[in-house]
């Protein structure tokens, strides 16, 4: 067990969704034997097929008659990672989804009463709920499908993502619930590394789409979001010299989300004026992705320093800028799970 040595205003642990781990057991385990007392809530490790995050939601769309793959999709971005993705086609006569076809809810199903079993068992600590992390309508939609089809189909994949999100909150107890919107892709629209077919390129749209998000479903649950410049091989698509884009968009939730957790660019981010636009922001809880994915101690530490000293003194919990499902995608002798999980507690104090 890492020994906490408070860094600023760091306090508390926030687990963004994914865990480098075998199966779901294993993942609640060893992110409760490592940051137990810093956690507010564990996820399941969106292991296996979800390890990609929304990689799985290709073969969930194909497999519904009248969606078919159309060839590859050309972004504008100068990231190559992010360049010629899979795309798409949506036939017209799609106008709803099979219920629980996107198979959220299904994976709900098998992990949270795990979660329960080993909650009853003391590996999990009492206070600390069940967050089930899901991607908003839009970043499935604007990713993988082609752009002449995107704002006819939007309403049928939110529809879907909404029944979803239902379903989870009929499985889990209200009171263990946490649901956490994933924002990403919109992020990359936002600033223009990504372009989205009709409306899913207007901002005030892409803002309002995670507004109506985060709403979905009505209940006495926990609620959130996750903000994020993309991780796919753990590169961005755009390095962000601040987060006022970032900052924009919770603006249009900020009222409603128990929770807002932001990216702190290993680079940039070092920098206290990159956290500056916080100010205008009065989160009701903040987690800030200061955890440097290699492992580096002292970067860690000077990410959490300019977070305390560029937000005038905010409280936050620690965090990865994103998931740490891929870790090993930055190849060998990176940090295992392990390693980044004792990180999180060098640096922030616990919640209880």
């Amino acid at each position: 067990m890492a020994t906490s040595q408070q860094v600023g205003t760091a306090v508390g642990a926030h687990l963004v969704g994914g865990l480098d781990a075998p199966d779901a057991e294993t993942a609640m385990r060893t992110a409760c034997r490592i940051l137990g007392h810093h956690l507010h809530a564990v996820t399941d490790g969106e292991t296996g097929e979800r390890n990609q995050w929304i990689g799985w939601q290709l073969g969930k769309l194909t497999a519904i008659d009248g969606i078919d793959m159309a060839g590859a999709k050309h972004q504008p971005g100068d990231n190559p990672e992010y360049d010629n993705m899979p795309s798409l086609s949506v036939d017209p006569a799609v106008t709803e989804l099979p219920s629980r076809s996107l198979g959220y809810a299904d994976a709900v199903a098998e992990s949270y009463p795990l979660y329960r079993r080993l909650r009853d068992a003391g590996d999990i600590p009492a206070a600390v709920k069940f967050q089930v992390s899901v991607p908003t309508p839009y970043a499935s939609v604007a990713a993988w499908i082609r752009n002449e089809d995107q704002e006819r189909f939007f309403p049928v994949y939110a529809q879907a993502m909404a029944d979803e999100a239902a379903a989870i909150a009929d499985i889990v107890d209200h009171d263990d619930l946490v649901i956490q919107q994933d924002v990403a892709v919109e992020i990359g629209a936002l600033v223009g590394a990504f372009t989205a077919g009709g409306r899913l390129n207007d901002p005030d749209f892409i803002r309002q789409s995670v507004a109506d998000a985060l709403a979905q479903p009505a209940g006495d649950f926990e609620r959130g979001i996750h903000l994020c410049y993309g991780d796919y091989h753990h590169r961005h698509f755009a390095v962000p010299d601040d987060l006022s884009i970032c900052v924009g968009v919770a603006q249009k939730v900020v009222d409603q989300a128990d929770f807002i957790h932001m990216p702190a660019d290993r680079e940039t981010g070092t920098n206290p004026d990159y956290y500056a636009p916080l100010r205008d922001l009065e989160p009701r809880r903040l987690a800030l992705g200061v955890v440097d994915y290699e492992g580096d101690s002292e970067r860690t530490r000077a990410l959490t320093e300019a977070a305390t000293a560029g937000t005038g003194g905010m409280e936050f919990a620690v965090a990865t800028e994103c998931g740490m499902a891929r870790i090993t995608e930055r190849g060998p002798g990176g940090p295992s799970l392990e390693r980044l999980l004792e990180l999180h507690a060098e640096v922030a104090a616990p919640i209880r």
